[in-house]
C-alpha cells in the first residue's frame, strides 16, 4: 500500500506503509523520525542501510498523519515465515513526536501491518520519564507482552555532557581517570579515522576483536563501511587508539536527538594501558562538541551480569558513573493467531534447535 496524498498538503488523514516514491515524502519521513524527542538510530532508513542483511529479510516504512502533518512513523524490519506471512520487527519505535498519540498510532500501525499479511509484530520504543507510562499502558492495551528473550538491552547507562569537561571528567570514577591517565603516559593517541585507508584499519581492528571474543556477539554490527554510512547519515564519529603508529582499537558513536550512543568499541590485546578509555573519552568530547547533553553506554544489566565477559563489560562502563536509565523491554503481539503459531512457533523451535546444536 501506498500513500493516497502527501502527508503534509491538508488532505483526509491517512496511514499506511509507503515506498515513500516521492522525494518530498521521504524528505518528511526522515526529517520526522530525525526531529523526534525519542529519536533512535535504528529508526533511520540510513540503519537500514547499514544493517547486516539476510535473504529473508527487507524493510518497510510506516508514515501515519493527520491534515495538520505526521502523526508517527516507523522504520520496519521484515522476516519472511512463509505463506506469504511475515514478522515485523521495530526496534526502538515506533516514533512519535507526542507521546498522548502514541495509541493512536499503534493502532494504526497494526491495522495496516494486519493487511500487508505480517502476522506478528516486536517492537520497542526508546521512550522514559512521564512519556514512559503512557506508552507502556498503549502497548499493553493493544495486546503486547514482553518477550522471554530481549534482543535489545532494556537498561542503559547515561554521562551526562551538558557541563565543561572538567566537570565531566571529575565526575568519572577514580578507576577511569586512573587509566585515562595511565593510556596518555603509554603514548596511546586517539584520532578520527580519515579517509579509506584508515577505513581498512578500522575494519581490521574489528575483525581482530571478533576473532579473539567469540562468545561476544557481533553478528547485528554493521562492518566498518556500514557503520561510516551510518554515521555519515545521522551525525557521529569513527575513533581509531594508536600507540606507536600502530592501530590498538577503535569506537564509533551515533547520534540521535541531543544524545549520542556508543555503536561499537573494539580493542586489540595489549600490554598495560587500555585504548578503551581514551577511546570512549574521546567520543564524549566530540559528541559534546557537537551538541549532544548525554552519551548512552548502550546497554547494562537490568540485574547481575550474567556471565564474566558481561561483568567486564558492566565495569568498564561503571567507571564513568553513568546515570542508569531503564526502557521498555521488547514486546510481541499476535495479528494473525493461526499464522503465528505455525510459522513463528516453526521459526523459534529452530532457532532453538540451532543453539542447542
Amino acid at each position: 500500500m501506498d500513500l493516497s496524498s502527501h502527508p503534509l498538503d491538508g488532505a483526509v488523514a491517512t496511514s499506511t506503509l509507503t515506498t515513500l516514491a516521492s522525494s518530498d515524502e521521504a524528505a518528511a519521513f526522515d526529517a520526522f523520525l530525525r526531529d523526534a524527542p525519542f529519536a533512535a538510530y535504528q529508526q533511520t532508513r540510513g540503519w537500514a542501510a547499514a544493517a547486516p542483511g539476510s535473504p529473508r529479510r527487507g524493510w518497510r516504512w510506516f508514515f501515519h498523519h493527520d491534515a495538520r502533518g505526521p502523526v508517527g512513523a516507523a522504520v520496519i524490519r521484515t522476516t519472511r515465515l512463509g505463506f506469504g506471512r511475515w514478522l515485523a520487527t521495530i526496534q526502538r519505535g515506533p516514533i512519535v513526536h507526542d507521546p498522548a498519540r502514541f495509541a493512536e498510532t499503534l493502532s494504526a500501525l497494526l491495522d495496516a501491518l494486519r493487511d500487508a499479511g505480517c502476522c506478528t509484530v516486536q517492537l520497542a520504543p526508546r521512550v522514559r520519564g512521564r512519556a514512559l507510562p503512557v506508552m507502556t499502558e498503549a502497548m499493553r492495551g493493544h495486546g503486547f507482552v514482553p518477550l522471554a528473550q530481549q534482543s535489545l538491552h532494556q537498561a542503559t547507562g547515561i554521562v551526562w555532557l551538558d557541563k565543561p569537561e572538567a566537570e565531566i571528567l571529575a565526575g568519572f570514577r577514580q578507576r577511569a581517570r586512573r587509566a585515562l591517565r595511565s593510556a596518555d603516559k603509554a603514548g596511546i593517541t586517539v584520532r578520527a579515522i580519515d579517509g579509506a585507508d584508515d577505513l581498512l584499519t578500522y575494519q581490521r581492528v574489528l575483525d581482530d576483536f571478533a576473532a579473539t571474543r567469540p562468545e561476544y556477539d557481533t553478528a547485528g554490527l554493521p562492518d566498518a563501511e556500514g557503520q561510516a554510512a551510518l554515521v555519515a547519515a545521522c551525525g557521529g564519529a569513527l575513533l581509531l587508539a594508536e600507540r606507536d603508529g600502530v592501530a590498538i582499537g577503535a569506537h564509533a558513536f551515533v547520534r540521535q536527538a541531543d544524545e549520542a550512543i556508543w555503536l561499537s568499541l573494539a580493542t586489540a590485546d595489549r600490554d598495560g594501558a587500555s585504548p578503551g578509555y581514551p577511546l570512549l573519552w574521546e567520543g564524549m568530547r566530540r559528541a559534546r562538541a557537537m551538541g549532544c547533553v548525554g552519551y548512552d553506554l548502550a546497554g547494562l544489566p537490568l540485574d547481575e551480569p550474567r556471565d564474566a565477559g558481561e561483568a567486564g563489560r558492566v565495569q568498564f562502563k561503571s567507571a564513568f558513573a553513568p546515570h542508569r536509565r531503564v526502557m521498555p523491554p521488547m514486546q510481541m503481539a499476535v495479528l494473525d493467531p493461526v499464522a503465528h503459531h505455525l510459522l513463528f512457533g516453526a521459526r523459534q523451535a529452530y532457532r532453538a534447535w540451532r543453539r542447542r546444536g
